[in-house]
């Protein structure tokens, strides 16, 4: 028996399922890439991007983490931590542009390249030098205070 009217069935033809994206926690997601980026025969430029992705996913992380110390009230409680995660954040993104610059970088879907990198890697380090770097004694302050006050000649 032979139907007349059938159509041939192909990838095209053949009606897809479309489902949510799947959510994987960012700390399985890093684990994922780095894995791969470390394996023998992938080539050094798409490794390089794949651990530029992982650290970016990270520094958005630690922005995060950030956010929510300073909007629970607890970022002064929370500064020595900041300062050791944001120093391993620091040395791995140096490694990571070093890397880069040395070997290259494959082009992503993501459309970034090393200048997005380096310039995330300035703002760590830029974030470093304000929070934790040499501050202003107070009678230093006093004066800075005096010369933008205006009201005294």
């Amino acid at each position: 028996m032979m139907i007349k009217d059938a159509k041939p069935i192909s990838r095209e033809t053949i009606p897809r399922f479309t489902s949510e994206p799947i959510k994987i926690p960012r700390e399985r997601l890093q684990t994922i890439v780095k894995w791969f980026a470390e394996q023998p025969n992938v080539p050094p430029e798409l490794a390089n991007a794949l651990r530029a992705v992982a650290w970016l996913v990270e520094v958005d992380t630690f922005r995060e983490l950030e956010e929510t110390a300073m909007v629970d009230g607890n970022y002064d409680d929370k500064l020595p931590i900041h300062r050791v995660y944001l120093s391993e954040l620091i040395a791995d993104g140096e490694g990571i542009v070093w890397n880069i610059k040395k070997n290259g970088m494959a082009a992503s879907e993501l459309k970034f390249a090393l200048e997005d990198v380096q310039a995330t890697l300035d703002s760590l380090h830029t974030a470093f030098r304000c929070e934790h770097g040499p501050k202003n004694s107070q009678k230093t302050n006093e004066l800075i205070a005096k010369l933008f006050d205006g009201s005294e000649p």
